[in-house]
């Protein structure tokens, strides 16, 4: 029987009034997961850490490996206690995709790599909840998407590429420009192939997807 390990750093009290809401959402994203994707186990470690969080949401999440779940809170943000439901649901089904294309391909070291790993996700989501994009999904558009794109079909290849620049506006890009490429990208494959879904290309390499990467 597999399980999956939550591990609350709550020593100095920080996450006392949280931990029940956030266990409840855990535990339900990962329900929906099973019913498409195999069990797995899994280590959840839930941490505080001000600030260090998408100011809109309070919290973010990371999986940095093929074992492990990072949730990071940040209590005192005035937006955490608005999406501590669903919201916090989908983040965690973000992550466990990303979990288990690290037990394939793994999560990318080029920019093709990475932006399809982040659609899938993102389309994993939506998947399970009928959801519709995320704001760090659908933030950029038009004309900015579209230069974008050229950049990045010109930078797909490239290992050396700078993450912070696309995903989280660390330089000329515009603020998520890598995560709306990698939604749209795969929204498009999946678009012509019926009977496709994020749950079933998991480990699928990121070529497949090179050529939808025009907006």
């Amino acid at each position: 029987m597999t399980q999956w390990i939550v591990h609350y750093a709550n020593a100095c009290g920080q996450l006392d009034g949280w931990i029940e809401r956030i266990g409840e959402g855990i535990a339900e994203a990962r329900y929906r997961a099973e019913q498409v994707l195999p069990a797995i186990d899994l280590d959840v470690v839930v941490q505080v850490w001000p600030g260090c969080v998408v100011k809109e949401m309070g919290f973010v999440g990371y999986a940095p490996t093929g074992t492990m779940i990072q949730l990071t809170f940040d209590p005192d943000n005035e937006n955490l206690s608005r999406n501590i439901g669903e919201p916090l649901e989908r983040m965690v089904a973000h992550e466990l995709h990303h979990v288990m294309r690290w037990r394939g391909p793994g999560y990318g070291t080029t920019l093709g790599e990475a932006l399809v790993s982040e659609g899938l996700a993102g389309h994993f989501c939506r998947q399970l909840y009928d959801s519709p994009p995320e704001l760090w999904e659908a933030e950029v558009s038009g004309k900015d998407l579209a230069t974008c794109a050229e950049k990045a079909q010109l930078h797909w290849h490239d290992s050396r590429y700078h993450h912070g620049a696309w995903f989280s506006g660390q330089g000329d890009l515009p603020r998520w420009a890598g995560y709306r490429l990698g939604y749209a990208l795969v929204g498009r494959y999946l678009d012509g192939h019926a009977g496709e879904s994020a749950a079933s290309l998991v480990h699928v390499p990121a070529e497949r997807f090179l050529a939808y990467l025009g907006t």
